[in-house]
């Protein structure tokens, strides 16, 4: 499917003026990333609004202590930037291809204000796909509250398994988001070596095994579990606070 057929079956256009598509549609482009490559940087402004036709794109801030926050993780059919876009501020995230291949459709920012001033559907629309960013912000509030290490990292991996898990026909419970254990520390605001330490136990327990290209779920009921509110050995659970002021605005 080509990008113009792509976009004028997107739900931002639906119910809006078919002339009005046809104008952002035919103005679109597409851009294609690998993995660590940099879509934007925090401070930068947006030129246009993006939408993810391939891949993952993953968010980011500078944390506490020199860390990263993974502030989400958005797939295909995700728009991107449409907050900072609409109100003229720079983005308050990075953002940066997390797989082995983004594409990304671009449309330029005079074109989409332009057309929100013009038709009130195409404002409703987009205001419509704040949700998908609430709805980050909601996930890493559950993850960065769920108590333990063990237990914000159980968290989190079950939120990816809902958002992009599959069964296969084997009825093996796949989830193809490949993260190093860096950027699994990072989601949970842990350390590495505490991530590495309880995902090599999860290993050698069978609950879950990882690997380049994402990680296998072999027990999810014990995964289940293991997400309940448990007391921390390691270190305290992240207050809502700090993830507020972590992840800012969601771009």
């Amino acid at each position: 499917m080509g990008i113009h057929a792509y976009l004028e079956h997107d739900v931002l256009f639906a119910g809006v003026d078919r002339a009005l598509v046809q104008r952002l549609v035919e103005a679109a482009g597409t851009q294609s990333y690998v993995r660590g490559s940099t879509l934007w940087r925090i401070g930068e402004y947006p030129q246009a609004l993006l939408f993810v036709r391939s891949g993952l794109v993953k968010l980011t801030r500078p944390a506490a202590r020199g860390r990263t926050a993974v502030c989400g993780l958005f797939g295909a059919h995700s728009i991107l930037g449409e907050l900072v876009l609409v109100k003229g501020m720079p983005y308050q995230n990075a953002a940066t291809a997390a797989t082995s291949n983004v594409v990304v459709i671009s449309i330029p920012r005079p074109l989409v204000l332009e057309g929100v001033r013009t038709d009130p559907q195409l404002a409703l629309n987009l205001f419509g796909a704040f949700e998908a960013k609430f709805t980050a912000l909601n996930d890493k509030i559950d993850v960065l509250s769920a108590g333990s290490v063990e237990a914000r990292l159980a968290t989190m991996l079950l939120k990816l398994y809902t958002q992009f898990g599959d069964e296969l026909a084997d009825g093996t419970l796949r989830v193809g988001v490949p993260l190093s254990r860096q950027e699994l520390a990072d989601m949970v605001s842990t350390s590495v070596e505490t991530a590495i330490r309880v995902l090599a136990r999860w290993e050698r327990e069978g609950t879950l095994v990882s690997d380049a290209d994402g990680f296998t779920v072999g027990d999810l009921a014990g995964l289940q579990r293991l997400s309940g509110n448990f007391p921390s050995s390691d270190e305290p659970a992240v207050t809502l606070e700090q993830t507020e002021k972590n992840c800012g605005y969601l771009a």
